[in-house]
């Protein structure tokens, strides 16, 4: 059924991975989520910095 496939899945090996992101993508990334958990937090009325991202 599977008989093309390469042992042990070697065809991920050979595809390239994603570039890293530029210092400004980064930057971007970075203001988003604060700005996301100030939001978050105003929403719920606790001050900032006191909710948990993402699973406890």
């Amino acid at each position: 059924m599977y008989a093309a496939a390469p042992h042990r899945g070697a065809v991920r090996a050979v595809i390239p991975r994603a570039p890293a992101a530029g210092p400004r993508a980064r930057l971007r990334a970075v203001l988003l989520r604060q700005w996301r958990h100030a939001q978050r937090a105003a929403a719920m009325n606790v001050p900032a910095g006191t909710v948990k991202r993402g699973r406890a």
